[in-house]
């Protein structure tokens, strides 16, 4: 069982809908990690992700990256490796929970594990992911030592 030390989550797509209502369990997901390392790592702009977040009604998190923080966005891993240092983790003690190809180039180009939510996508679009999910209901997290673990 692989244990990480952050979690990193995409936001448009992976926590959000496109209304901009929180996906299905994604409120009481982040509410877990009440005081642990997480970040929201997005493509979006920061005026339109903290929108997002208090529409959706989630936590705060302790990191937020934005596109205004990068250069290159994704595909280009800058913005989860950003993540990681705003979060004093090393990349490859992170875990991303991703639903974009282009998010999950991101961060397995970054040297972080993925995990790909289908969202009832067919695989083809998750092949750089580590593992894959259906939707964000199914993923399952627990405390471990110094992080986290998937279970």
């Amino acid at each position: 069982m692989n244990r990480y030390a952050a979690v990193l989550f995409d936001l448009f797509g992976t926590l959000v809908d496109d209304r901009g209502d929180a996906i299905a369990g994604a409120r009481e997901l982040l509410a877990a990690f009440d005081g642990k390392r997480f970040a929201i790592v997005t493509s979006a702009p920061r005026r339109l992700a903290r929108a997002l977040i208090e529409r959706a009604e989630l936590p705060e998190p302790p990191v937020l990256v934005c596109a205004d923080d990068v250069e290159h966005g994704k595909p280009a891993p800058e913005c989860y490796v950003l993540g990681a240092r705003r979060l004093a983790v090393e990349p490859v003690r992170c875990l991303v929970i991703e639903d974009s190809e282009a998010g999950i180039a991101a961060a397995a180009d970054a040297g972080m594990e993925v995990i790909a939510v289908r969202r009832g996508r067919g695989s083809d679009f998750a092949r750089r992911a580590t593992r894959s999910i259906d939707r964000l209901g199914d993923l399952r997290l627990r405390g471990a030592p110094e992080g986290f673990e998937v279970l």
